[in-house]
């Protein structure tokens, strides 16, 4: 009988340490894609800053398609939906929209990260 009781314990306690370590992996995944998404989004915003800055240096145009892309990778649908409506809408275009789909993108990227906002305030780019 209570050689019975040391192997249930015995179970039950590597039980408790697999869920254990599982529940630990599973949290570590979720920070580090977690820090990995506010990594891109900043590098993003950077390469879009720089960009708008001067949209006529090719090294700031490539810097941009290459935070792009690489943001593609980790983003939520719907920051990658506002990017890309951001850009077929507003860039190069005079429809005096441009700010609003900016701050859709920001809008989008902090609620990716969790980010809460009651009243976001419309936002642009400053040269």
């Amino acid at each position: 009988m209570e050689i019975m009781i040391a192997v249930m314990g015995a179970l039950v306690s590597i039980s408790i340490a697999c869920i254990g370590a599982y529940l630990a992996n599973r949290n570590s995944i979720i920070l580090q894609t977690r820090k990995l998404r506010e990594d891109h989004y900043i590098r993003y915003i950077e390469a879009l800053h720089n960009l708008a800055a001067n949209n006529k240096n090719e090294k700031y145009i490539s810097e941009y398609t290459y935070a792009r892309d690489k943001l593609f990778i980790i983003a939520s649908e719907n920051v990658i939906k506002k990017i890309l409506l951001y850009e077929e809408e507003a860039v190069g275009q005079e429809n005096g929209k441009h700010d609003a789909y900016l701050t859709d993108i920001v809008i989008e990227i902090r609620k990716d990260l969790k980010i809460k906002d009651k009243d976001f305030p419309t936002i642009y780019l400053k040269k």
